[in-house]
């Protein structure tokens, strides 16, 4: 496995942000693993740009775990969608491939996470984990109380926390911004839960506080 171009991913918009990752990988034998894949939106675009052999998934909730198994049914890759207590299904150095997009905020125990990364990562593979919901937003805060209206368990993590965690499991951990250029599509007109309050906290986010951590298994 090649190691990933630094500039290689693009966001896409509409119901949400979904991001591919464009890798550098001649194994055609790729196995992929999105932790938090709700509907199976990111697995997808990974799936028709790169497609690997395997799709794993994991999500907690029912219906949206049956919604991604029908979007994912039409491709010839393995697909295995598992509920919160997956990690025992996935085999040990047996993904070449991991990724996460906002869901670090739903996990409480960052070590277990990291612990489970490890184990499951192959040598030489690589963790995406993109994440705006952390400590150091300062529009997380709103959206923290937000969520917690909606029902969700949300959990504080700053990203020198989740740095240090996926350094003590094991692997090599570095950040970038997840996007540092382009438009940012937004109506304002239209009313909705996790609002901005202003254009500049709009372009903060977006730019500078919604990070792209990546872990590196080297040994």
């Amino acid at each position: 496995m090649k190691k990933p171009a630094e500039a290689g991913f693009r966001c896409f918009g509409g119901d949400g942000v979904f991001l591919t990752l464009l890798w550098e990988n001649d194994d055609k034998a790729s196995t992929v693993l999105d932790i938090g894949c709700h509907r199976g939106g990111l697995l997808e675009l990974i799936h028709e740009r790169f497609r690997p052999a395997s799709l794993l998934g994991i999500e907690p909730l029912v219906s949206a775990r049956r919604v991604a198994e029908r979007r994912l049914a039409r491709f010839a890759a393995h697909t295995q969608l598992f509920g919160a207590e997956a990690w025992s299904n996935i085999p040990d150095a047996g993904v070449d491939l991991i990724v996460g997009h906002e869901v670090l905020q739903y996990i409480g125990d960052l070590s277990l996470l990291m612990a489970n990364i490890r184990r499951a990562i192959k040598l030489g593979g690589f963790v995406y984990l993109a994440l705006g919901c952390h400590t150091e937003n300062p529009i997380w805060n709103s959206w923290k109380h937000e969520l917690e209206a909606l029902g969700h368990n949300v959990h504080d993590h700053s990203p020198l926390e989740i740095m240090a965690a996926g350094a003590r499991a094991g692997m090599a951990p570095s950040v970038r911004p997840l996007r540092d250029t382009g438009w940012v599509y937004h109506d304002p007109s239209v009313s909705a839960p996790f609002s901005y309050p202003s254009v500049g906290e709009l372009l903060d986010h977006q730019f500078r506080q919604k990070l792209l951590f990546r872990f590196e298994c080297q040994k």
